[in-house]
């Protein structure tokens, strides 16, 4: 019995052509792992003393496409960044108060922030390899996690941390209570 290409199962076939142009379905270890909770983010910059990454752009820039298109698919940027950084996506549209609060006018915007939350650098619009390494070299190393950090915390320890992020917020917001009952 003579086989014909049509006898061939076209899964054999098409699957090699898919896998030419990218369209495998496995999942790629350069892929940068992207955090959207700026919150979360900040919480776990603060945990690991890495600092963070943050993307600013918008659904219909054609730039910050072409930055996650090319740059930000670089085996060695995705791993730099996985490795050292919080990387953040911040849809500049949804997140207007954290946009304005750190000036951002145009997109895509790169902003580097120590884990404490302080503005390290950065680069408005498209960067390259180049300029992106360039930027993330300005963060120090992360600081290595104490082993104490690592221990499960007991309750007395919990209660503590919740009274000194309270304490922390409150101090945040003293002064602007304070401006208002002067005016």
């Amino acid at each position: 019995m003579s086989r014909t290409l049509f006898s061939t199962p076209i899964v054999l076939v098409l699957v090699p052509v898919a896998c030419l142009f990218g369209s495998c379905g496995t999942a790629s270890a350069q892929d940068v792992k992207w955090r959207t909770d700026y919150t979360a983010a900040r919480k776990e910059a603060t945990e690991t003393g890495r600092a963070l990454l943050l993307d600013f752009g918008t659904e219909a820039c054609f730039w910050c496409k072409k930055l996650d298109a090319t740059t930000f698919r670089d085996p060695k940027v995705a791993k730099l960044l996985n490795e050292r950084f919080i990387p953040v996506k911040v849809d500049a549209q949804k997140h207007r108060q954290l946009t304005d609060a750190l000036g951002i006018e145009s997109y895509p915007t790169l902003v580097l922030a120590s884990a404490e939350g302080k503005v390290i650098g950065r680069h408005v619009g498209y960067a390259d390899v180049a300029q992106l390494t360039a930027l993330l070299n300005k963060a120090p190393a992360p600081a290595p996690v104490p082993v104490a950090a690592m221990a499960p915390l007991t309750d007395a320890d919990k209660q503590r941390r919740t009274k000194e992020e309270i304490d922390t917020g409150l101090a945040a917001i003293l002064p602007g209570i304070t401006a208002a009952l002067d005016r």
